[in-house]
């Protein structure tokens, strides 16, 4: 098998050639993002069968990757190094200001046309006073690699190996958050109109130390998706996943078969996991316009026939639309999400979507619905000017929540509301600056209010970085 494996890996080392500029940004980081802005406007663009809803991006494909282009030069004789320092302040009235220092260093290589490699480790001071944060820390601050992969790319097919996230069918994907990477592998095979994609991770297992459980379990993720590409306007993509796990459960081979129906194989083989299918679109009525949407079901009761059939509905919808160029590079962007109670719950504790007790996806919770609206001007490709509007509802529910069943604890129909229980009602209103500064820095910084329950506060928050990219030649 080693030697198989080394075949492998050489042949794609040597293999034929493709362009040696596409570059591969992660998600997650607010250098890079600041790049996937502009992408997510150049989309309303395209007329093409380009796979946006697929990330990360070839940037070598549909654009420059602003001060990081440099990097779509790199060959088989140079490595890439990196390194960036932040600062993220904030302060809200009546409160105690905020400020947080991190830091980035990795290095990028191309090998070969047809592979690239990322890693980064970084040292962050906020991640070390989060509660939910497990790891080490070192003078203050919390470290780890943050990103480590390969790419590997062929006419129609693509594999990444390793530590990455990897949002599917929309920016704030429910099935995989922007800044979540997970350990693992995917991959995804172009065919005509059809694209078959895959992805599987190994999530935080539990331990008796912590979660309260008999033995370890280990938990594990896999997904899959189709999408089609109706027209150069309309792109719609059908997806399942599947969280699964227990006391010594390794991975099942049919959870490793991007063509079999997961739902029914557990069904079948009389496991108790945690499946979940929807879809997502796209849709350009005309240049410059996006229409988009995904939705999610955890849970559907069709039958009425017993009282578990009261089980409310537990799903995640987002839909949105960005309207660009609308004057001299004004855009308009507004999107609604909802996510009802018990979303991403289960009664098994390993079974519900979390890792790092987080939500694998880009949802902010459940038992919340929220309206953003957004006035984008951009100025030039390196600075962007936002004013934000934003009404967040939420409710008493929680993915953390301990499992319930109140509808078998009453004979007949049962309801409850949306948002349940007491709601609280989050009213943001903003104007945000992005911009690079030259090829050494960027800066984001927001300004607003809020209100809470009828009382406002003021806010304030910037993040200032400053990055060194330095090519080394290994000849």
């Amino acid at each position: 098998m080693r030697r198989f494996t080394l075949l492998i890996f050489s042949s794609i080392v040597t293999a034929g050639t493709l362009s040696a500029s596409s570059l591969f940004l992660p998600t997650g980081q607010p250098e890079f993002d600041f790049i996937y802005d502009r992408l997510e406007r150049t989309e309303t663009f395209s007329s093409d069968r380009f796979d946006y809803q697929l990330w990360p991006y070839s940037f070598g494909s549909i654009s420059q990757a602003g001060p990081f282009q440099s990097w779509q030069k790199s060959n088989n004789r140079t490595l890439n190094l990196f390194a960036f320092v932040s600062e993220d302040f904030g302060a809200k009235e009546n409160k105690r200001s905020t400020s947080y220092e991190r830091f980035r260093a990795g290095i990028t290589g191309r090998p070969s046309d047809r592979l690239f490699f990322y890693s980064n480790f970084i040292l962050d001071e906020q991640l070390a006073g989060d509660s939910s944060y497990s790891g080490k820390e070192w003078r203050g601050f919390a470290g780890k690699v943050e990103n480590a992969f390969a790419r590997i790319e062929f006419e129609n097919f693509d594999l990444m190996l390793g530590r990455f996230a990897s949002p599917w069918g929309i920016r704030r994907s429910f099935i995989f958050s922007s800044d979540r990477p997970l350990d693992g592998f995917s991959y995804r095979y172009r065919w005509g109109k059809l694209t078959l994609s895959y992805r599987l991770a190994r999530l935080d297992a539990l331990s008796p130390e912590i979660d309260s459980v008999s033995q370890i379990e280990n938990r594990y993720y896999a997904a899959h998706r189709l999408d089609l590409h109706l027209s150069n306007k309309l792109r719609v993509g059908l997806f399942e996943t599947v969280l699964f796990g227990g006391a010594g459960r390794q991975i099942d081979l049919y959870y490793l078969n991007p063509i079999l129906f997961y739902h029914g194989a557990q069904l079948n083989d009389g496991s108790n996991d945690n499946t979940a299918v929807g879809f997502d679109f796209t849709y350009k009525p005309k240049v410059g316009w996006k229409i988009y949407g995904q939705l999610m079901i955890d849970d559907l009761q069709i039958d009425r026939e017993i009282q578990g059939d009261q089980e409310p509905d537990e799903y995640a919808l987002l839909g949105g639309i960005y309207l660009s160029d609308l004057w001299q590079g004004l855009d308009f962007q507004a999107e609604y999400s909802r996510v009802t109670n018990r979303t991403f719950n289960q009664m098994l504790l390993r079974n519900r979507y979390l890792f790092d007790n987080k939500l694998i996806g880009s949802a902010l919770e459940n038992d919340y619905d929220l309206t953003e609206l957004s006035i984008k001007k951009w100025f030039s490709n390196q600075t962007l000017v936002v004013g934000n509007f934003s009404y967040y509802r939420k409710g008493e529910g929680s993915i953390h929540d301990e499992w319930t069943q109140p509808w078998t604890e009453i004979v007949g129909d049962y309801s409850e509301p949306f948002p349940t229980g007491n709601v609280k009602h989050t009213t943001t209103v903003s104007l945000q600056l992005k911009t690079f500064i030259n090829t050494f820095g960027y800066l984001d910084c927001e300004a607003g209010s809020l209100w809470i329950g009828g009382q406002s506060q003021l806010f304030v928050n910037f993040r200032l970085s400053a990055f060194l990219l330095e090519s080394l030649s290994i000849n």
